[in-house]
């Protein structure tokens, strides 16, 4: 699936682009919208961004979950090479040490992530502060073109943002997205 972005400029656009691609099969599952004023949302009945979507607990959770479990995995490794614990060292114990590594650095990961804003939606930081509406839209390959043309045809004055996988990617940084803030 591939997750389109567009920037509306106020609410009631937002309710329109709403209501147009719910008329057109797009469930509350596939539609979120990320606004500075979430109340303004929720009074309107549109669907607004869950947590995991705004927040980077996924993202650095698997980042940290990832480093964890190698320093794990190579620790249990030069247990079993060097020997150095008081009980034989084998390799059920390499595998437990990774295996701590990567639950100890998803928990530490997603500490961390709680507080920090999802790399997908930095890009449009300063448009969300400055009032804007991030319209996202999660789409298969075959409704991609009618969406698109859908929003084209019925909000030429919504800037469309680009797209990305709606995949988290551990190793992927800030997200790829042709942006230009225009008013």
């Amino acid at each position: 699936m591939r997750r389109l972005y567009y920037l509306a400029d106020d609410l009631e656009t937002t309710k329109l682009v709403s209501d147009a691609l719910h008329s057109n099969g797009i469930r509350d599952w596939n539609f979120h919208v990320l606004a500075k004023d979430e109340a303004g949302l929720y009074q309107h009945h549109i669907h607004a961004a869950t947590t995991y979507q705004q927040l980077d607990l996924i993202h650095t959770g698997e980042r940290y979950a990832l480093v964890a479990g190698l320093a794990g995995a190579g620790a249990g490794i030069a247990c079993y090479l060097l020997q150095p614990l008081p009980w034989e060292t084998n390799v059920f114990t390499v595998v437990l040490m990774a295996l701590v590594g990567v639950l100890f650095g998803a928990w530490q990961g997603g500490m961390v992530g709680l507080t920090r804003e999802s790399y997908k939606l930095a890009p449009f930081h300063d448009d969300i502060e400055s009032g804007r509406y991030l319209i996202m839209v999660d789409v298969k390959s075959q409704t991609r073109s009618q969406v698109r043309e859908l929003m084209n045809m019925q909000f030429p004055h919504v800037q469309r943002c680009g797209s990305s996988s709606t995949v988290i990617n551990p190793l992927e940084r800030p997200v790829r997205i042709y942006h230009q803030t225009t008013h």
